[in-house]
């Protein structure tokens, strides 16, 4: 067991090295992803304006709500 906790110990003191290089190596092996935040729509059966700056598209069969001032209320119908 206590060779296991050396592995360990001598593996993170490997990946707090000062290096660039290894300090990107390791964040992206072994870092946490973060995701791409985009919004996307909300899909509705029904959508409506929400505000004033909101405003309707149709294209290619289907309705979209587009908002300018605020992009939470993004909806398509579908």
């Amino acid at each position: 067991m206590s060779s296991f906790f050396r592995t360990i110990s001598a593996f993170t003191s490997r990946c707090s090295s000062s290096s660039p290089f290894t300090k990107q190596l390791y964040g992206q092996t072994f870092g946490i992803i973060q995701p791409t935040l985009a919004r996307g729509f909300k899909v509705r059966t029904s959508v409506k304006k929400l505000c004033n700056d909101c405003y309707v598209v149709r294209r290619k069969g289907k309705v979209y709500v587009y908002c300018k001032t605020n992009k939470k209320h993004k909806q398509r119908q579908g």
